[in-house]
C-alpha cells in the first residue's frame, strides 16, 4: 500500500459491474498489487464523505485544460472505448485491453 503525498483528485466514472458511488474525490493510498492484478484507489468521495476502493478501470483523472485533458461525455459511462461493436473493449486478466 503507498500513501499518495499529495493526494490526488480523481473522479470515479463507474461502468459494467461498478456497484458503488461516481463521481469526484480525494486518492490518498493506492494499493499496487490487487488479487486481480488490478491497480486499487482508496478514495474519499467528495459527496458522501465515504471511503472506497476502486479498481482502476472506474476511476479517471479529473478535467485539466493547462494539460488539454477534457472529460469526453461518451467515454465518461463506459469501462473503455467501444469497439466496432459498440460495446466496451474486453480486457484481459490484468486489466489491460485486449
Amino acid at each position: 500500500m503507498l500513501q499518495l503525498n499529495p493526494p490526488l483528485v480523481r473522479v470515479v466514472v463507474g461502468g459494467q459491474g461498478w456497484i458503488g458511488p461516481t463521481g469526484k474525490g480525494v486518492a490518498n493510498l493506492i494499493e499496487p498489487g490487487h488479487r486481480d492484478d488490478d491497480l486499487v484507489w482508496i478514495i474519499d468521495m467528495d459527496e458522501s464523505g465515504e471511503i472506497w476502493c476502486v479498481p482502476n478501470r472506474y476511476v479517471r483523472a479529473p478535467r485539466n485544460i493547462t494539460y488539454g485533458r477534457a472529460v469526453k461525455k461518451e467515454t465518461a459511462n463506459e469501462t473503455g472505448p467501444a469497439n466496432n461493436s459498440g460495446q466496451p473493449s474486453a480486457r484481459s486478466r490484468n486489466g489491460h485491453r485486449t
